[in-house]
């Protein structure tokens, strides 16, 4: 190859790379692959009633808890019933050692029978029969007497007159003082019938059996008190006393309490206590009964006036299966605010960036991001105010890096 070769070969190579490169920048160039739709979550806007409850820490108590103790002192005999039991109303629960009470209403028996025959004595049956007796013995009296005075006038005129001895005087005037002595004997009996026998007898006699009466109506109560019974139909939740133990009125001998209802006892804030009311239906959680699930319960009272820890609220709780138990702790639910047929959206749909809250709202396969306002929510939903129409269907998982206009597939 002569040496003028050389370079005309070199500018042939160069001018078939340039042409190559030309080439390849003349060609059109690859397009990337289409995104996917990204799969959401999604729910549609829809008008419901939206209710806020505030909740608040509560006690469960007893509806009905009654101390149970002796009304008098005394020795116990017997014990009848035994923590846990259940108890009807009337059911003897345990009793003392009746001796010395059995003796005193024997004793005030005795009393109202004494008291009764005295009242009869003083009634106007007997005391006819008695005031005439008297009036007979009177009369009767009265006729001797009056024989034994003219019996002495005769005498007297006859010795005066030397007839008779002073003897037969002295027999005649003694006679008539028998005679006397006896008439005021029969008067002083009769004025004492007729004296026992007047009103103010018979009332005393009235007023002795009232008393008597009533002392035996103590007594036979005292005795009665020997028998201990429930005041109430329950449960034995506490038992004190023990057979042969001495008791007085001073010493809890049983507790009872009615579990057939419970109260639910809570403490709210000033703030709270002017939106509750009584008689409204409220909720109630106990973590302590597993399955039981929200709890319904009335309100019951409200307290006027505030303790250190502020309104108390009772609640009562319908127990058939017992299951709630005094002690146990539970939740109450208060609503505090209630709105009616608003829109609203699940709480996940509304997400806030810079102050503003969002909706993703799905239309078309893609989303577009709506600014909306809100108003108040529960643990479910937020009512939304402006901005969202009823059915529309909105983003409520799936929002993280989602931009406006993205394709999404829906999944309601």
């Amino acid at each position: 190859m002569t040496r003028s070769a050389a370079p005309s070969a070199l500018a042939a190579a160069l001018a078939a790379a340039l042409a190559s490169v030309l080439a390849a920048g003349c060609a059109p160039a690859r397009q990337a692959p289409p995104e996917a739709p990204r799969s959401v979550t999604t729910a549609r806007a829809a008008r419901r009633t939206i209710e806020i409850s505030v909740g608040y820490a509560a006690r469960i108590r007893a509806r009905e808890e009654i101390v149970v103790s002796s009304k008098i002192p005394g020795r116990v005999a017997s014990v009848n019933a035994d923590v846990g039991q259940p108890v009807r109303r009337g059911q003897l629960l345990f009793s003392l050692e009746p001796g010395d009470y059995d003796a005193q209403a024997r004793q005030a028996r005795a009393a109202v029978d004494s008291a009764r025959a005295n009242l009869t004595r003083t009634s106007d049956s007997s005391l006819s029969s008695q005031v005439i007796q008297a009036q007979a013995a009177v009369k009767q009296a009265q006729v001797q007497y009056d024989d034994a005075k003219d019996l002495f006038e005769r005498t007297r005129k006859l010795y005066n007159d030397g007839t008779v001895t002073r003897q037969q005087l002295d027999s005649a005037e003694a006679r008539m003082k028998s005679a006397d002595i006896s008439l005021g004997a029969a008067r002083d009996s009769l004025a004492l019938i007729q004296e026992r026998g007047g009103p103010q007898s018979t009332g005393l006699a009235s007023t002795q059996v009232d008393q008597a009466q009533a002392a035996l109506d103590l007594a036979e109560s005292q005795l009665s008190n020997t028998r201990i019974t429930s005041p109430i139909t329950g449960v034995v939740a506490s038992r004190s006393v023990d057979r042969g133990e001495l008791v007085s009125s001073s010493i809890p001998a049983f507790v009872v309490i009615d579990m057939s209802t419970v109260t639910a006892e809570a403490s709210v804030s000033e703030s709270i206590v002017e939106k509750i009311h009584q008689g409204e239906k409220v909720s109630l959680a106990v973590d302590a009964v597993p399955g039981a699930g929200k709890i319904e319960g009335t309100v019951d009272t409200i307290s006027p006036a505030a303790d250190p820890r502020g309104y108390t609220i009772k609640v009562a709780v319908g127990n058939p299966g017992n299951a709630l138990r005094p002690g146990m702790f539970a939740r109450l639910s208060f609503p505090v605010d209630t709105r009616k047929n608003v829109l609203v959206v699940p709480n996940g749909a509304v997400v806030t960036e810079m102050g503003v809250e969002y909706v993703f709202v799905v239309a078309g396969g893609a989303v577009k991001k709506t600014a909306v306002d809100t108003g108040i929510s529960d643990d479910q939903v937020t009512e939304i105010t402006q901005g969202l129409d009823e059915g529309a269907v909105v983003v409520t998982e799936g929002q993280s890096f989602l931009s406006d206009g993205q394709n999404v597939r829906p999944v309601e």
